[in-house]
């Protein structure tokens, strides 16, 4: 049976779909947007993603310990503020490198806040 059988664990796994599904269709929806929109080569956009995922790797393993130290709750709610200031600033990027900073900013607040919660 695919379905879990208790109601929690359909609930959780319902909403790891959603939030799996949601996650492609942004990172779909942001690759085209730079490709398209702002006319960066898809080999720059695929390097900019990378460097980004490899940021976040260790960002994420960084403020995991800052969570245990100062509480998951506070952590959490700054990398919410920086995740989002981050994803409104991509409308401003219009060449490879602002790019490759805004999109490691928001890659790495949402590891970090992975981590924190």
């Amino acid at each position: 049976m695919l379905l879990p059988a208790s109601r929690p664990q359909r609930l959780l796994a319902a909403s790891n779909l959603v939030y799996t599904v949601g996650s492609g269709l942004y990172l779909t929806a942001g690759v085209l947007y730079f490709t398209q929109a702002v006319h960066l080569p898809a080999t720059q956009v695929g390097l900019g993603l990378a460097l980004a995922g490899s940021l976040s790797l260790a960002l994420g393993i960084a403020v995991g310990h800052l969570a245990d130290r100062h509480g998951p709750r506070g952590v959490y709610a700054v990398t919410l503020a920086v995740q989002a200031l981050a994803t409104a600033s991509f409308v401003l990027v219009h060449s490879f490198w602002p790019f490759v900073a805004t999109v490691c900013l928001a890659t790495g607040a949402k590891a970090a806040g992975l981590a924190a919660r």
